[in-house]
């Protein structure tokens, strides 16, 4: 039932959200939906938000993950659903931990757009929590869609090592913002080439199949272990902020070409919703910004990691802007893919400072 509810919500957001004449929101072949859904609510007596992606491709059981804040500071939190080993059909949400550090989580139920239970914080406070679907004045809507590809490498072989090429990407209302998010899934130049991401994602596929058969012919003849012979090749988009017309994404970009572990990395972008634009950090800052905003990085990252020596914890002993950021309300937020200031363990870091430390920087 809440499977097929949102599956409802989300067919709704896709009429409405289709321009006419566009061929990017007409039904696309192998296709598999998910939904992006926004709460409004209070954990305890605090106000927060949520941004949500629903996978529909679970039967049993969808997959959540995304970001909520407490609007008091607006800083990102991470999270991902678990399993509720209690057979209640409660949906859990885990919040992502910085190292070994303690992580909150929600825990309740999720029925007719409300989502309701008891949040953990980190410390072990418990929380009434109710959060309701809303999309308020000034957040934007979209249709969310997959599309996926599979290919086996032997087709002659029923256990034949895969193959695996897939899309999941937002489709706004407005022309300007579908051409800006299909940029940063692409990139300038191909954005102007592909012109939708159903093109894009014909172009990459078939790119990527033929490089996968083309490399991995002779391993197959040499015997090589399959379970290396599984490569995959995945665009994904978050939702990270969205209130008061501003809208921060990032696109994950995810790859396995054999190996221990596959690669993965986001590029985040913020955009102003009334004048029609993606936001530079010159658009936010006064020149000759980067000392100041250096020294405050650097001091978020050691709160973080509650150090005061990152380079025990990181490759580096300072946090420098690196251009791949994002903005909220009240903050700015640089994301760092592995390795590059930290290794693959410590995973993707976002280094969040508030407004109120940057007051001299600030346009």
């Amino acid at each position: 039932m809440k499977k097929l509810f949102f599956a409802l919500f989300v067919a709704s957001i896709a009429f409405a959200c289709t321009p006419k004449g566009d061929n990017s929101t007409e039904q696309m072949p192998d296709s598999k939906d998910f939904a992006y859904l926004h709460f409004v609510g209070t954990i305890g007596d605090e106000p927060i938000r949520m941004n949500l992606l629903q996978d529909l491709d679970f039967d049993d059981n969808p997959w959540y993950n995304g970001y909520y804040h407490y609007e008091n500071t607006q800083e990102p939190i991470g999270f991902y659903s678990s399993t509720d080993s209690t057979g209640q059909g409660q949906l859990i949400l885990t919040e992502h931990s910085v190292g070994d550090e303690p992580f909150g989580s929600f825990k309740g139920k999720l029925e007719k757009g409300v989502y309701s239970g008891e949040y953990t914080s980190s410390s072990g406070k418990k929380s009434p929590f109710k959060l309701s679907l809303n999309f308020p004045e000034g957040t934007q809507q979209f249709a969310a869609k997959r599309l996926e590809k599979t290919e086996a490498a032997d087709k002659d072989r029923k256990d034949s090592p895969k193959g695996h090429f897939g899309y999941e990407y937002f489709i706004p209302s407005e022309n300007w913002l579908k051409d800006a998010l299909l940029q940063e899934m692409v990139g300038d130049s191909l954005a102007q080439v592909y012109k939708t991401p159903q093109k894009a994602f014909d172009a990459e596929q078939q790119q990527f199949f033929k490089d996968y058969h083309e490399e991995i012919a002779g391993m197959l003849e040499e015997g090589e272990d399959d379970l290396y012979l599984n490569y995959d090749a995945d665009k994904t988009m978050e939702v990270l902020f969205n209130q008061d017309n501003l809208l921060s994404i990032a696109v994950m970009d995810y790859s396995y070409a054999g190996g221990a572990h596959g690669n993965y990395g986001s590029a985040c972008a913020s955009f102003d919703l009334v004048k029609k634009k993606k936001i530079s950090l010159e658009d936010v800052f006064k020149p000759g910004y980067e000392t100041v905003l250096t020294k405050a990085l650097t001091e978020s990252a050691k709160k973080k990691f509650n150090t005061q020596d990152l380079s025990e914890i990181l490759f580096v002993d300072k946090v420098e802007p690196n251009g791949n950021f994002f903005l909220t309300g009240k903050g700015i937020c640089f994301n760092y893919v592995p390795y590059e200031i930290g290794s693959y363990a410590a995973g993707e870091l976002k280094i969040f400072v508030p407004f109120t430390e940057l007051k001299g920087i600030i346009k």
